[in-house]
């Protein structure tokens, strides 16, 4: 894959490097990865918890709303403390909304962070403490309790007021600040069996990942019911380690054919184009540019000008033509990534480009 930066100072060099790296790219194939690389274990995953709680400490930049002095008090309730809410202050006292992200495999007592963030008219958590705080999953069981010195981070400077604010002072972390209390049930390697979640939906690479377990343990441990996943029994032999078996798959070489794409971010003018895309005979006007590429040898080579004789640009690409070859064109011409952009989308409204054009 190739990135092609907005800065048309460096934007022949990176065109130089996309040429070398088209060639390199036939000499050497398809990607080497390992399984690792491009699927991950179905139980290796996080899980969202969310609560609600009180940060108190703050200086005067707490709620004045009627949701923190109400959560004030009812905590103040729990710990048998009857107060009258005109005697209750919560300039320094602020409601939040606390989330996190249970990580894979944790265990009892492990801590983790946790987002800190105010849901009233609190203008700054800074300095803040988080009191205990406890987080649900979303089946409503109690899964960690949070609490800790929250950390805005960031940069503040100036008066009050009259100062500059590099930061999102009303969103904060705690680090390490919630102590898992509850499991999740899910566990690794449950009745023999576990399963392999690709990072892409295919065919192909779900049945390369398949045959490479297949050439290693031998056939009939690994199977593919649907794109993008692999359900792997566990031998005998692994059956007091599987993790050891796990990291045997993770580990196993693959050869996978880079998928034909063309991705554009038209607001950054970043473009990234795989080394397999192809075009085919199409004609294009764009703006005053000329690229003549004539490939009816093979020896022949692609010619390039600027155009200044017509009136609007003609690319004509004559066969089947490589993307090195048409980069190639429009960098002796000066092409800007602007005119980059435009050209293959309107390559890909022709029906010419081998390959997915993916616009974000």
């Amino acid at each position: 894959m190739f990135l092609f930066p907005s800065t048309r100072r460096i934007f022949p060099i990176l065109f130089a490097l996309l040429s070398t790296c088209l060639f390199n790219s036939q000499l050497f194939g398809d990607a080497k990865v390992r399984v690792k690389d491009i699927a991950r274990v179905a139980a290796n995953r996080q899980y969202q918890i969310i609560g609600y709680g009180l940060v108190t400490g703050l200086d005067g930049t707490g709620d004045k709303s009627q949701i923190s002095l109400e959560m004030a008090r009812g905590m103040l309730q729990n710990m048998g403390m009857e107060v009258a809410k005109s005697d209750l202050q919560t300039k320094n006292c602020a409601a939040v909304i606390v989330t996190g992200m249970i990580p894979p495999f944790s265990k009892y007592g492990e801590t983790f962070d946790v987002t800190v963030s105010s849901i009233g008219d609190s203008s700054s958590l800074q300095g803040g403490v988080l009191v205990p705080t406890l987080l649900k999953g979303g089946d409503g069981q109690v899964y960690a309790v949070a609490q800790g010195q929250i950390s805005v981070g960031g940069i503040q400077s100036g008066n009050t007021g009259g100062g500059k604010q590099k930061n999102h002072p009303t969103v904060g972390r705690v680090l390490h600040g919630a102590i898992l209390e509850r499991e999740v049930e899910e566990k690794f390697g449950e009745n023999g069996t576990f399963s392999l979640v690709l990072s892409r939906k295919d065919f192909t690479v779900s049945r390369l990942v398949k045959e490479a377990i297949s050439r290693k343990f031998g056939d009939g441990w690994a199977k593919t019911t649907e794109p993008g996943s692999v359900k792997i029994r566990i031998p005998e032999s692994f059956k007091d380690d599987p993790v050891s078996f796990a990291a045997a798959i993770e580990d196993l070489p693959l050869s996978i054919e880079e998928p034909n794409r063309v991705v554009i971010n038209e607001k950054t003018g970043t473009i990234i184009i795989g080394n397999r895309v192809r075009v085919s005979s199409v004609v294009i006007s764009q703006g005053n540019l000329r690229v003549d590429i004539v490939d009816t040898t093979p020896t022949k080579k692609p010619t390039a000008a600027p155009g200044k004789e017509v009136q609007g640009g003609l690319i004509s690409l004559q066969g089947e033509t490589t993307v090195d070859d048409l980069v190639k064109s429009l960098n002796a011409v000066g092409a800007t990534p602007k005119d980059i952009i435009s050209i293959f989308q309107a390559i890909d409204a022709a029906g010419a480009l081998h390959g997915e054009l993916v616009v974000i």
